[in-house]
């Protein structure tokens, strides 16, 4: 992620190295706010590396590296300072803004690390002719305009990317009014823009009503209603449109995380979980057959 524990669009975090001395010894005893960019990408180009070598070490295969979490305004905390003012209001009306102020400093950090990351492969004698990189933002604070941009001057900038990675989140708030309309112009705009297909790194829809902190998150989309008919019926209804029009894959986010009220794809009680129709609907996901139980813990 680029960071010390967590990023996404609203969260611009700083990384640290102080555990890892041979790292944090790039930073020439600067504090990581203070480094230009051509020094934070010389720290990421060698984060990249480590890490690469540390999971390739195991024997694992990775066919895709997707560097960063909802990147929309930053990666290692290129756009940390920025008011937020700025960077929602850039989405729709100063592309441009974002473009010359965040987007070209990222994408030379995410270039960085990716070639760190390429380098652990040479170092380990992988052939990584096959690798796929990758990066993904949310679009309820963009448009598909401004989406299709982003990916742009990343390629201009020395990070173009093989799949282009959106969250897409039907219920939440956001700056689209009919957000099936976007989300379908996004894809349509970028396989046409760029070339490449879209993967829908996160994704989830309610099967009620969202509480907590995700209490305004509950609009509905269309005739989708927030049940457990309505969360397998878009869930499926997005998989069969994207078969078609430019979709790699889809991500359901934390199908099994209990503190994601309605969005899981499991109803919990004491302890347990028992799968909804959304999972019964697409035993594909849960290794099953028609013969399958209707409930699984």
């Amino acid at each position: 992620m680029g960071a010390y524990t967590y990023m996404d669009m609203d969260k611009q975090q700083e990384p640290r190295f102080e555990e890892y001395p041979e790292i944090y010894a790039l930073q020439n005893g600067k504090e990581w706010s203070d480094l230009s960019v051509d020094e934070a990408c010389t720290v990421m180009e060698a984060y990249g590396t480590f890490v690469a070598e540390e999971l390739l070490a195991t024997g694992c295969t990775i066919n895709n590296w997707n560097l960063g979490n909802e990147a929309n305004f930053g990666f290692a905390a290129t756009g940390k300072g920025i008011s937020d003012i700025k960077k929602y209001t850039g989405s729709v009306f100063s592309v441009w803004w974002l473009k010359e102020n965040i987007w070209k400093d990222e994408a030379r950090v995410l270039a960085a690390t990716k070639k760190g990351v390429l380098s652990a492969y040479d170092k380990l004698g992988i052939d990584s002719a096959n690798v796929k990189f990758s990066t993904h933002i949310a679009t309820v604070v963009s448009t598909p305009r401004a989406t299709a941009s982003f990916f742009k001057t990343l390629a201009e900038n020395g990070y173009k990317v093989d799949v282009a990675g959106i969250s897409y989140y039907p219920s939440a708030s956001s700056m689209a009014v009919d957000r099936w309309d976007m989300l379908t112009r996004t894809v349509v705009r970028i396989n046409h823009e760029l070339k490449v297909p879209v993967f829908i790194a996160e994704f989830a829809y309610p099967s009620g009503k969202m509480e907590g902190p995700f209490a305004g998150w509950n609009k509905k989309l269309k005739n989708y209603k927030h049940n457990q008919h309505g969360q397998a019926e878009i869930y499926a209804d997005v998989i069969e449109w994207g078969r078609e029009y430019g979709l790699a894959g889809i991500r359901y986010w934390a199908p099994d995380y209990e503190k994601w009220y309605a969005m899981s794809m499991f109803e919990f009680a004491d302890k347990k979980g028992t799968a909804k129709e959304i999972l019964l609907d697409h035993k594909e996901l849960i290794g099953g057959s028609d013969e399958t139980e209707n409930e699984g813990e």
